[in-house]
């Protein structure tokens, strides 16, 4: 029997997936286990398997595109089944949650007109499992207590009329003008009771439109334009979320490096692994952070949480965007060690092929710039971490360096490295200590081995 194959549902926060590649060609016979298609989720592109044999009937989504979790991209089943007639099977029964495909719609006449029956008839009851809700449509119900009984008659704009997020958040009126006119509404400010979208709302932005277009410089020419959604917007929203959510508080020092960069040379001429900058820095972060376990802390559900194990994430930019593979438990490794696991996930962070269980748990982050020459830069906490440590590229500079009871003035090799934490939960104090104690660290690297 043929089946559907959906967009799934890969992380609990996870409303839409993107489609990086299809893994098998319409016609090509797919086995049970075999990888079908790869998604971009929360951070990094996920395989995903078959969960039967057959052949790849149709595909409906295309490379690069997204949809919306549960959504139908594709259908499996044996050779010369009708796809087309499996999925209107599929859209006039239960859709992926348990919902049934929305009653017919009734004649909308204006922005007053009930959704439901007139009022000197019981209005039946209306459960939210009877009506065909995308998730996002689903959780907007539960968020704002919607009467499910004024969604039945709206016509849905999703697969097979399933009503989405934007459905719900618009009139009858404002809906109907927005198809006719052309008109996103999810672009649209609603000026309705809870942000719902009115024929007045939409007229505003389609009357807008033109001029704005007509407004723009014509010297300023568009390379390109992408929707700010998927793994970017993710990001986008965390980083957000910390920066105004947490206060950050910021500790700059310069590192001596000559001495590190001696030791790092030792080390590779008698080790079968290069050593790099980055090794050395998560061997001494993980050492500070045992000195002074306040750094290594999270604040989850209203406690401060002070953790043993030293998981150390790395900040890597992907082709996806940013990601942030972690090394657990780096108080219990060598540096060679180490040096190994951290080569591995950057290669396979860089490619997208992390498993969430990599990207996640982190208790401190490491953002190091320094291969790209920034002198200086500023990092925003990954949540729920309290702190990370920004790199920043080794620069010749003079320095004041004092010798037989005088001061003299030297080139030498700087790097500056910046301590950003939630001052919620550290002060200033043990932030201070703890970038003071990384310095001694890098600037006498032997310590880090004792």
């Amino acid at each position: 029997m043929a089946e559907v194959i959906c967009m799934p549902k890969l992380g609990f926060n996870m409303d839409e997936g993107q489609l990086v590649r299809w893994c098998k060609a319409v016609g090509e016979e797919v086995k049970k286990g075999e990888v079908l298609f790869e998604i971009n989720t929360d951070k990094t592109t996920m395989p995903v398997e078959a969960t039967g044999d057959g052949v790849l009937l149709k595909t409906m989504l295309g490379e690069n595109e997204y949809a919306d979790v549960f959504t139908p991209i594709a259908v499996v089943g044996a050779a010369g089944e009708d796809p087309d007639a499996v999925l209107a099977a599929y859209g006039d029964g239960a859709d992926a949650e348990g919902g049934s495909a929305p009653a017919a719609p009734a004649e909308e006449e204006s922005e007053d007109s009930p959704a439901v029956v007139p009022q000197e008839e019981a209005a039946p009851t209306v459960d939210v499992k009877d009506l065909k809700l995308t998730p996002k449509a689903k959780k907007m119900v539960k968020d704002e207590g919607i009467d499910p009984a004024s969604l039945k008659e709206i016509k849905g704009t999703g697969f097979r009329g399933g009503i989405t997020a934007k459905d719900i958040k618009a009139s009858p009126l404002a809906r109907k003008l927005a198809e006719k006119s052309g008109v996103d509404l999810a672009t649209v400010a609603g000026t309705g009771v809870n942000g719902k979208i009115m024929k007045a709302d939409v007229e505003k932005a389609a009357s807008a439109a033109p001029a704005a277009t007509s407004a723009e410089n014509p010297d300023k020419k568009i390379l390109s334009s992408v929707p700010y959604k998927g793994v970017r917007k993710i990001i986008g929203d965390k980083l957000a979320e910390s920066k105004f959510t947490a206060p950050h508080l910021y500790f700059t020092d310069a590192v001596d490096t000559t001495n590190m960069t001696a030791f790092r040379k030792q080390m590779n001429e008698v080790s079968d692994r290069k050593i790099t900058v980055s090794d050395i820095l998560v061997y001494a972060a993980s050492k500070a952070l045992q000195k002074f376990p306040g750094i290594n802390s999270s604040l989850v559900d209203g406690n401060i949480v002070t953790y043993k194990s030293t998981n150390i994430g790395v900040a890597v930019a992907g082709d996806n965007g940013l990601i942030v593979p972690v090394i657990k438990n780096v108080q219990e490794k060598t540096l060679t060690a180490i040096s190994e696991e951290n080569r591995d996930l950057v290669d396979r962070a860089k490619e997208g092929h992390l498993k969430p269980e990599e990207y996640s748990g982190g208790t401190f982050s490491i953002s190091n710039l320094g291969m790209f020459g920034i002198g200086n830069f500023t990092a925003i906490i990954n949540p729920p971490e309290a702190a990370i440590l920004s790199i920043s590229s080794v620069r010749k500079t003079p320095v004041v360096i004092e010798e037989d009871g005088e001061d003299k003035i030297e080139i030498r090799p700087m790097m500056n490295i910046q301590l950003s934490v939630d001052h919620r939960l550290i002060d200033g104090l043990l932030a201070s200590q703890f970038v003071e104690y990384m310095k001694e660290l890098l600037e006498n690297p032997l310590k880090i081995l004792l």
